[in-house]
């Protein structure tokens, strides 16, 4: 295995998307997923780790005019206890708020959860459904130069998003949900704690005089990436939330996902799963 031959910690973003983009460097906020599958010889080590959880500009939650901002580097435990977070998105909270185990929450970052790029990350289907926009940074001739990209077409596929060499994921962005909007996330494991999902589902609605006027439907660990559910939406939107339009919804969902076999379930079971949680979503947004 490749020695790591340098390890940075720089204070600024600019000094961090200066050297990121050099040749075997590896850009590292918790490190909860790379240092297993480093020790473990998964991948080979870095040549170059620039640690950047230090980075003031990558950390903390705030609110300005109206939108919610959340630094790259802020751990899940904050995210899932933030008082902003739990009022201005609580699906995401809770979503947060069940990854793994306190010590990893407490070491793990949302940046790092979204940039590892697991088809099953667990805050990625609550974004989908905020339809958060991602703040990702490079280093450019006038120092740091930004884009934005909606987290629904940051992914690529396993371990894979739009990150171009030298960017850094610095912040997320989203609008604070509506008080009278309905909002639901789940995921289903074979154990009660620790666990990968098998499948997860969000659920956003507004509903007026009965009616979906609004909806988004979103699904994790059974798809190539974190996969908003278009078809599912088109079931609900305009439509009361009758026990034929949940049954319709429910099949369109399980017909758009692209689950595959593994280890832990196999595709038919993950698609039951989908089914299943979405339809009591449904059900509990109609007051059942």
């Amino acid at each position: 295995m490749t020695a790591i031959r340098e390890y940075t910690a720089p204070q600024t973003l600019d000094e961090a998307v200066r050297v990121a983009g050099e040749s075997g460097v590896t850009v590292l906020a918790g490190g909860t997923d790379l240092h297993p599958r480093w020790s473990k010889e998964i991948v080979e080590k870095p040549a170059v780790i620039v640690d950047v959880k230090a980075i003031d500009q990558l950390r903390g939650v705030g609110q300005t005019d109206g939108e919610v901002s959340i630094g790259a580097c802020a751990p899940l435990s904050e995210i899932a206890s933030d008082p902003l977070i739990r009022a201005a998105a609580p699906v995401l909270a809770d979503a947060a708020g069940r990854v793994a185990c306190p010590q990893v929450r407490n070491r793990a970052t949302i940046g790092g959860n979204l940039c590892n790029a697991s088809p099953a990350a667990d805050t990625a289907v609550p974004l989908i459904l905020l339809d958060a926009m991602l703040e990702l940074a490079s280093a450019s001739q006038d120092g740091v130069a930004v884009r934005q990209v909606a987290v629904s077409d940051f992914f690529r596929g396993p371990g894979e998003t739009v990150l171009r060499p030298g960017e850094i994921l610095t912040r997320i962005h989203l609008k604070p949900m509506p008080e009278d909007a309905f909002a639901a996330w789940n995921k289903f494991g074979t154990r009660p704690s620790m666990e990968i999902a098998v499948a997860s589902v969000g659920v956003a609605l507004r509903i007026e005089a009965g009616t979906v006027t609004q909806a988004r439907v979103g699904y994790g660990s059974v798809a190539p990436v974190p996969l908003r559910g278009h078809r599912a939406e088109t079931e609900l939107v305009g439509k009361t939330l009758s026990a034929g339009v949940i049954a319709k919804c429910e099949a369109a969902a399980r017909a758009e996902i692209a689950p595959i076999t593994d280890v832990r379930a196999s595709d038919a079971y993950r698609r039951e799963v989908v089914g299943v949680l979405l339809r009591r979503m449904l059900e509990r947004a109609r007051g059942d």
